[in-house]
């Protein structure tokens, strides 16, 4: 009750305050008769910032016309939204809508990267550039890719308006100059990137050049700009604060909170002078203690919006009576509801490129897919920069349209390249490869320009080493030429048929490939090659049947892949689907089999080499069922046709991940304990994320698969189960499931920690 009555109070103060301030200028203004101007201005605080939205809203829901808008940092991009002719609600969408942890990180989504870069994408604990031998630091962590391309989306509206003044409301934003400290005002130009600029916070965003001056956040000297709106002529200035200022030791918890803390000291000092000065504030800090600017969860962003809309709602009165004395006083035309400018394609006059080093312009513009004399959409044009982006050549792609005329633009890109080299680590355990330390070296560029060249090295007791060479071809560069070589050294077992062990072995595999890649969109790939494979058993002493030696292969083969994919660690939608159809051939077989210590005869054993054809897919689909919750569908599918070669070629079936060649992944099993010819399987989980990156994961899986080891066609069927804990973390998944076979009547547990090689 005591706090009602202190709101109700406190509404009727800033009522009579605006009433007061109406009044006083009108007398002012009496022989005019000009209508005083409003003036709005957010401030920055990160992730807060959203809260915003909802003094917004209350603002539309009032009818009260905003005149001048100032912002900074985040209070800057909704300011900019609203300015442009968005409305409140409309910002709200938007702001819901978006995946803002993807925005504020360095590493792009899964679904922007080229499919060919899709396997190493994200897959390593450290990543070090190299820049002519040396290793190269940026100005900030964050280049901020993603969040400028979802920006001149949303700006698409005001491509045209390079005066900020001839918004549907005029606007200005604040950024510091990094080499004086002195406060910069932007007001004409490309919007993008003076909201870019606005909320580059020092060592966590890279500076912004603009002009000769580079420029960070503005809340480093003017988080509260309410002076910058009076300059613009506001007579009366509504202050919508989210900042919680300098902060208590308990509160700094994250790297962006100390950031603020040690960038915004200056800050405090302007904040006084802003505050005189505002005729209405409005205070969200107490509401949003417990976020702070680094809180751009999902369930947080809600929150933060929520709380704003409350606060809306407890200032509307205020707002109310403000608009209908306005409207009293100085009679106009009513606002429209929908301010927003009609939004038309664009006719690229031409296109430059600017800021390449190692990449040449050809190569850019192929990659690009955009021709002068076409008409783009802003989707069409975000999509073509993500064309070249995903190719991880590029750290920054930006772009200015410079109209020439009617509906006619220069398209102008900026382009800051990655490093050519860089050095990557990993670590990894698993239940069957055991630990490792994962090493990788990528160089761009190795030897012939438009190429990508990498070498991975797994150190365990089952160690693995890939290498390969990649290269962009083709008028649109959607061709690519590859050259490969794997290896694999692996503990396996030979099982009988009811799953007692028989005896161990180690697998080498090894193989050198040449192929040829045609890639559609950035998610889908098909293809073909030639392998040439080597395999060797190298078996410990058993009384049973004994298989020793090696043999090679040719294997020319079709490949179709997907990749859609959302993210790394556990997609919450998208197909992962690996398709090869074979026809091996020229088999050099060294392969002897031992019964009892005694040599026997292959041929009368039923064993053969001759040519043979194989198909192999692995299927992952992901269905979204909620903000939380997850349905995964599994298909594997493996299949030698005119196939006697006992177990030397078989799917190796078992096992949560795919580590082995050949493999077949299921529930139940580990690694090898059935290898067959031909089967078919199937699995169904439920990812469900019941705390924010932690996951409960049930499954149930089932194979029927040639129970022969030569392709008898004796089929057998088994059955698993699985109850899984995983969590996501920044060393990559960390699971742990319990699983059950019926064939086997055994419980086991299967653990994996980080991202597999």
């Amino acid at each position: 009750m005591k706090q009602g009555l202190i709101s109700i109070w406190k509404i009727v103060g800033l009522t009579m305050l605006a009433l007061g301030a109406v009044i006083f200028t009108a007398k002012g203004q009496q022989n005019a008769r000009e209508r005083p101007k409003i003036g709005l201005t957010l401030s920055g605080g990160g992730a807060r910032g959203l809260a915003h939205i909802g003094i917004l809203q209350a603002i539309d829901s009032a009818g009260l016309k905003i005149d001048r808008l100032t912002g900074t940092s985040m209070g800057s991009i909704v300011g900019a939204l609203y300015a442009m002719g968005y409305s409140g609600k409309q910002i709200e969408t938007i702001a819901r809508r978006l995946h803002w942890n993807s925005l504020f990180s360095n590493q792009p989504e899964q679904t922007e990267i080229s499919y060919e870069e899709k396997k190493e994408f994200s897959k390593y604990i450290i990543e070090i550039p190299f820049e002519y031998g040396k290793p190269k630091l940026a100005s900030g962590v964050i280049s901020g890719e993603a969040l400028w391309l979802e920006l001149a989306k949303l700006c698409w509206p005001a491509k045209n308006v390079k005066k900020f003044e001839d918004f549907n409301i005029p606007f200005k934003c604040i950024a510091t100059d990094i080499a004086t400290g002195e406060i910069v005002t932007l007001d004409s130009g490309e919007i993008v990137t003076s909201l870019r600029a606005s909320m580059a916070i020092p060592s966590i965003f890279t500076a912004v050049k603009i002009g000769d001056r580079k420029l960070v956040d503005g809340g480093v000297v003017r988080n509260f700009p309410v002076i910058t709106a009076k300059e613009m002529g506001a007579d009366i200035v509504i202050g919508s604060n989210v900042s919680a200022g300098l902060r208590k030791a308990d509160q700094l918890v994250t790297p962006i909170d100390i950031v603020y803390q040690l960038g915004f000291y200056k800050d405090a000092d302007d904040f006084k002078k802003e505050r005189a000065v505002c005729d209405i504030y409005i205070s969200i800090n107490k509401e949003l203690s417990e976020y702070s600017a680094a809180s751009f969860g999902s369930s947080s962003v809600d929150s933060i919006i929520t709380i704003g809309q409350r606060k809306g709602q407890e200032l509307y009165p205020v707002f109310k009576h403000l608009a209908d004395s306005l409207k009293t006083l100085y009679p106009e035309a009513p606002q429209k509801e929908d301010r927003m400018p009609f939004v038309t394609d664009i006719e690229l006059s031409s296109i430059e490129v600017s800021g390449l080093v190692h990449s040449d312009k050809k190569f850019f513009l192929q990659r690009l897919h955009l021709k002068p004399g076409g008409c783009y959409t802003a989707e069409q044009l975000r999509n073509a920069i993500l064309n070249v982006y995903g190719t991880r050549f590029y750290k920054l792609i930006t772009y200015d349209l410079v109209p020439e005329g009617y509906g006619r633009s220069k398209m102008d890109i900026q382009v800051e390249e990655n490093p050519l080299t860089y050095v990557k680590f990993a670590l990894n355990y698993n239940t069957f490869t055991g630990a490792t330390a994962i090493v990788n070296l990528t160089q761009r560029n190795f030897i012939v320009p438009n190429s990508r060249s990498f070498v991975s090295a797994a150190i365990s007791e089952n160690p693995r080493l890939e290498a390969e060479y990649f290269k962009y071809m083709g008028r649109s560069r959607t061709f690519g030429f590859g050259i490969s070589t794997y290896y694999e050294n692996n503990g396996l077992a030979f099982f009988d048929s009811d799953f007692n062990k028989m005896q161990t072995y180690r697998n080498k595999y090894a193989n050198v490939n040449m192929s040829m890649q045609y890639t559609i969109g950035r998610d889908i790939a098909f293809g073909g090659g030639t392998r040439w494979e080597y395999i060797k058993y190298k078996p410990q002493f058993s009384p049973y049947v004994e298989v020793r030696g090696s043999t090679n292969q040719l294997n020319t083969y079709f490949s179709f892949g997907v990749n859609s994919l959302d993210q790394k660690q556990f997609p919450t939608k998208g197909l992962l689907m690996n398709l090869e159809a074979g026809y091996i051939y020229n088999q050099h077989s060294g392969i002897k089999v031992n019964a009892d210590g005694v040599p026997v005869d292959i041929d009368s054993a039923g064993i053969n080499f001759k040519d043979y054809q194989r198909i192999l897919m692995n299927l992952k689909y992901y269905i979204p069922l909620g903000k939380k919750s997850t349905l995964e569908l599994d298909g594997n599918v493996g299949y030698n046709m005119n196939y006697n070669e006992w177990q030397v070629n078989g799917y190796v079936v078992g096992g949560m991940n795919n580590v082995v060649r050949n493999q077949v992944p299921l529930v139940g099993l580990y690694e090898g304990e059935i290898v067959t010819p031909k089967i078919g399987a199937a699995q169904l989980a439920w990812q469900y994320e019941f705390i924010r990156n932690f996951y409960a994961i049930p499954r149930i899986g089932g194979a029927l698969y040639d129970g022969t080891p030569m392709g008898g066609g004796r089929y057998s069927s088994i059955m698993g189960y699985g109850l899984g804990a995983a969590y996501s973390s920044r060393l990559g998944p960390v699971e742990a499931t319990m699983m059950y076979s019926d064939q086997i009547g055994k419980i086991r547990f299967y653990v994996n920690l980080g991202f597999n090689f």
